[in-house]
C-alpha cells in the first residue's frame, strides 16, 4: 500500500514538466473540451476564498474526491505564467499528502476505501493521459483557448475582487488620488483656469441676482399700471353722447420700453342714434384735442361721403338726408415730449345716425273757393324724392320748383264744402295740413227754352279724345315761372257763359230763388263773344300739344302745356300760327279768333276758372 502511494507524486511530477513547454506540433482537439477544462479552472481558482478552516474539516472522502483534480491544474499552467492567480492550486496539490498521512494514522480497517480510491486515482491520471497523448492542440487553437480562459478567469477575479472589497476602499482610493494629485504643482495655466472659471462664476451669481431683482421690480410696476390710468374720452355728435365700440391703449411699464396692453371689443354692431339729426352741418366735439382723430362716414349704399378730421368735417355739409354710419377713430401714437413715456392707443366709436331735417311745409291759403287753386308748398327738403301727400284731391303730385316742391290741387267747382285733410310726407318727416273749401258763388241762369242756352256748349265730359287723352300725361316742369299768366285777348272780355254758371231751362218760381232743382249744365270753361280776326296771344309759356281743327263745335283747336298738368285749350279759332311742338313764350301770337271763342283751362282733368287765373286772382299758381 505504502509502495502505491509512494508512486503518485512521481507521476504527477512528470505531467507538470511536460505541461509547463508544450509542443506546438500537437494536433488540435474539439475546443469544447479546452473550454470545459477552463470553467473547471476557474471553479477550482474560486474555492481558496471560502475559508481554510472548513476545507480541512471535510472528511477524507472529499479529499480523496479532489485528488483526481491536482493533475488537471498544471494544464493552465501556461497560460497563467506571472499571474498571481496560479497560486491557489498548491492547496490542491497539499490536500493529496495529507490525505496519504491520515490513513497512517488510522486503524487498519480504515485502508480498505484508501487503497479503493488510489485504484481509481491511478486510472483516472491513466485516462488523462492516454487523452494527452492522442489530443495535441495547434498553436493558434491553443493560443485562442488560452485567451479565453484567461478572459473567464479575469472576469471571475473581478466580480469576486468587487464583492470582497469593502466601500470604505474606493474611499481611500480617491483620496489617494487626489491626494496624488494635490502633491502635483499647478502650471500658470491651471492657476489663470482657475481664476477666470472663479471670476465667470461670480459674474453669473451677479447676474443671476440682477435679473431677479430686476424682474421682482417689473412685476410690481406691471401690476401698477392699472385700468384706472386708461385716458376718459368723451364724444358728441350734434348734442348727443357717443359711447365707445372698442378701445386698445398701451400703458408704459418701464419707459417706452415695456407697455402693458388694455383692449376691449364693446360691440361691433354701429349703435344707432334715437334722435334724427335736423341739420345737414352737424358738429362733432371730443373732450380733448391732444388726440389725433379720424373720421369716415358712409351713406345707405355703402359709399364713402366724408373721410378726414375732425376739423374738416366741422366745414362739411350734407347733399341730401339720409341715413348715414359714421367711425371716429381718436388714437395717440406717439409721446408728447421727446424721452416722455405717455400712454398710447386708440378708441373707437361707430353709429348711425339719420339726417332728418324737418322740412318747411305750407299751404298757399287756409280756404279756398270751388274752382280755385291751392298750392302746398315744400321748402327746406333735402330729400332725392318727392314728397308725397294724401288727400281726396285730385292732384299731379309735387313738382320740383325753383327753391323746393310744389303741388297744385285744384278744386272742382262741385267739390264738397267743409274741411279737407292732407297728409304730407317728406322723407321722415310727415304733417297733416287742413284746407277749408267754400262756395264759389256761381252764377245760374233760368230759360223758358233750350234754344235760349248758350253755344257751342262743351261740357267738362265733352272734350275731344284728342284733348283728353292729354290730361293724363305726366306732367313736366313749370313753364310760367318767367312771368305768371295774363288774359290771351288784347280787347274786352265780352263774356257769354262764365265758369261755373248753370243754365236751367223751365225752373220754378221756388226753386229759382233758392237755387235749386235739378235739369240745369254747368259750364267748366268761358264762352267768350269774340271779333273774328282777334288775335290770340300765349297767356303763358309753354309747349303746343295740339294745333288742328276737329270739326264741329270744338273747330280749330289749340292746347298748350304751361307744366305741372297745368293746360289752357282755346276752340273754336279761325285760323292758327303755330304748330304742335313749339315751344311758346307769354304774349307771342297764336292764332285768330272766329265769332265765338271758348276757352277752357285745366290741372289734370279737373276743370278751373281761366277768367280768375288770367286776372291774378288765382293764389295758388303763384307759387312756383
Amino acid at each position: 500500500m505504502s509502495k502505491k502511494n509512494d508512486n503518485i507524486p512521481a507521476q504527477a511530477a512528470p505531467d507538470t514538466a511536460p505541461q509547463a513547454a508544450p509542443q506546438p506540433e500537437a494536433a488540435p482537439p474539439a475546443e469544447t473540451a479546452p473550454a470545459e477544462e477552463a470553467v473547471a479552472t476557474a471553479a477550482a481558482e474560486d474555492a481558496p476564498a471560502e475559508p481554510a478552516g472548513e476545507s480541512e474539516a471535510e472528511p477524507v472522502e472529499e479529499a480523496a474526491d479532489a485528488a483526481p483534480e491536482a493533475p488537471e491544474a498544471p494544464e493552465e499552467a501556461p497560460a497563467e505564467e506571472g499571474e498571481p492567480e496560479a497560486e491557489p492550486e498548491t492547496p490542491a496539490e497539499d490536500s493529496a499528502p495529507t490525505d496519504e498521512e491520515a490513513p497512517a494514522e488510522e486503524d487498519a480497517p480504515a485502508e480498505a476505501p484508501t487503497e479503493e480510491a488510489a485504484a481509481d486515482e491511478d486510472a483516472a491520471l491513466d485516462a488523462a493521459e492516454a487523452d494527452e497523448e492522442t489530443v495535441e492542440l495547434p498553436p493558434i487553437d491553443e493560443k485562442r483557448l488560452l485567451d479565453m480562459t484567461r478572459t473567464v478567469q479575469l472576469s471571475v477575479e473581478q466580480i469576486t475582487a468587487n464583492m470582497d472589497i469593502p466601500a470604505g476602499e474606493d474611499t481611500d482610493t480617491s483620496s489617494d488620488d487626489d491626494a496624488a494629485e494635490d502633491d502635483t504643482p499647478a502650471t500658470m495655466g491651471d492657476v489663470v483656469r482657475s481664476g477666470v472659471t472663479g471670476m465667470a462664476r461670480w459674474l453669473l451669481l451677479v447676474v443671476v441676482f440682477v435679473l431677479v431683482v430686476a424682474g421682482i421690480g417689473v412685476a410690481y410696476l406691471y401690476r401698477s399700471a392699472t385700468p384706472d390710468m386708461l385716458p376718459s374720452i368723451s364724444v358728441t355728435f350734434a348734442g348727443q353722447t357717443l359711447e365707445p365700440s372698442a378701445y386698445k391703449w398701451h400703458v408704459p411699464v418701464i419707459g417706452n420700453w415695456f407697455k402693458r396692453t388694455y383692449a376691449e371689443t364693446y360691440s361691433s354692431v354701429p349703435a344707432v342714434l334715437e334722435a334724427p339729426i335736423s341739420t345737414l352741418s352737424p358738429d362733432i366735439t371730443i373732450s380733448s384735442t391732444n388726440y389725433a382723430t379720424q373720421l369716415t362716414v358712409t351713406d345707405a349704399d355703402k359709399e364713402t361721403v366724408f373721410e378726414g378730421t375732425l376739423s374738416e368735417f366741422s366745414g362739411y355739409c350734407f347733399d341730401e338726408t339720409g341715413t348715414y354710419t359714421a367711425k371716429l377713430v381718436a388714437s395717440v401714437t406717439g409721446s408728447r415730449a421727446a424721452g416722455a413715456a405717455d400712454i398710447t392707443g386708440s378708441e373707437t366709436w361707430l353709429f348711425t345716425f339719420d339726417i332728418a331735417i324737418e322740412p318747411s311745409v305750407y299751404l298757399s291759403e287756409n280756404t279756398i273757393e270751388q274752382g280755385g287753386v291751392a298750392a302746398i308748398r315744400v321748402t327746406g327738403s333735402y330729400e332725392n324724392d318727392a314728397p308725397t301727400l294724401t288727400t281726396t284731391l285730385k292732384n299731379q303730385g309735387f313738382i320740383q320748383s325753383s327753391n323746393g316742391w310744389v303741388c297744385y290741387l285744384p278744386i272742382p267747382w262741385n267739390a264738397a264744402l267743409g274741411t279737407e285733410t292732407i297728409d304730407v310726407q317728406v322723407g321722415r318727416y310727415s304733417t297733416t295740413l287742413y284746407l277749408k273749401v267754400t262756395d264759389g258763388g256761381f252764377s245760374y241762369k233760368d230759360y223758358s227754352s233750350q234754344s235760349q242756352r248758350a253755344t257751342p256748349y262743351i261740357g267738362q265730359d265733352d272734350a275731344p279724345a284728342k284733348v283728353s287723352k292729354l290730361f293724363t300725361a305726366a306732367p313736366t316742369g313749370i313753364s310760367w315761372a318767367d312771368a305768371g299768366f295774363v288774359q290771351p285777348f288784347l280787347n274786352r272780355l265780352n263774356t257769354t257763359l262764365t265758369f261755373g254758371a248753370t243754365e236751367y231751362v223751365g225752373r220754378r218760381y221756388s226753386e229759382r230763388s233758392t237755387n235749386t232743382g235739378a235739369g240745369g249744365r254747368t259750364s267748366t270753361n268761358v264762352i267768350l263773344s269774340t271779333t273774328r280776326g282777334e288775335l290770340v296771344i300765349a297767356p303763358a309759356s309753354g309747349k303746343i300739344d295740339l294745333a288742328e281743327d276737329l270739326g264741329g263745335d270744338y273747330g280749330i283747336t289749340l292746347v298748350i302745356d304751361h307744366g305741372a298738368g297745368v293746360r289752357t285749350i282755346f276752340y273754336g279759332l279761325s285760323d292758327i300760327d303755330i304748330k304742335a311742338g313749339q315751344q311758346v313764350k307769354q304774349g307771342q301770337t297764336l292764332a285768330t279768333c272766329g265769332k265765338t271763342t271758348v276757352v277752357e283751362m285745366r290741372i289734370g282733368t279737373v276743370p278751373i276758372d281761366p277768367i280768375a287765373v288770367w286776372r291774378g286772382q288765382c293764389n295758388g299758381l303763384k307759387y312756383y
